[in-house]
């Protein structure tokens, strides 16, 4: 009986190392929100101006713009590296920063800078 006893703890002793050992650490897992593709569409009447926001996990990201007046198009892209803290989302390009506020909601980004609002929608 006390071998069966010693046998039993072992085994629940093993259980427990294992349960805990395997367990994921879900903090190094979670991708940041921000983290993909975002498109803007301006358009009226003779102009369109597409903006594309791509965010990557390493803090690093491109925005481009293509703007189309009269038939003619032109383009731009711009690459910088980001960083957020709350609802501020700061963007760096060479030695400029802006910060910006920031919030999703579903497939919606929405940058708000001096109370001026774009929308963003997730590609």
């Amino acid at each position: 009986m006390n071998r069966l006893t010693n046998l039993t703890l072992a085994i629940l002793a093993l259980i427990l190392v294992c349960a805990v050992s395997c367990s994921k650490d879900d903090d190094a897992d979670k991708v940041d929100p921000i983290v993909g593709t975002w498109e803007n569409i301006l358009s009226f009447e003779g102009f369109s101006m597409t903006t594309t926001m791509t965010f990557k996990a390493d803090h690093s990201g491109t925005s481009k713009i293509v703007m189309v007046i009269a038939g003619e198009t032109e383009s731009e892209s711009v690459n910088f590296t980001y960083s957020t803290n709350g609802s501020a989302l700061t963007l760096t390009e060479g030695e400029e920063s802006t910060v910006l506020t920031y919030s999703i909601s579903g497939n919606k980004l929405t940058l708000t800078e001096d109370g001026e609002e774009i929308v963003f929608t997730r590609k």
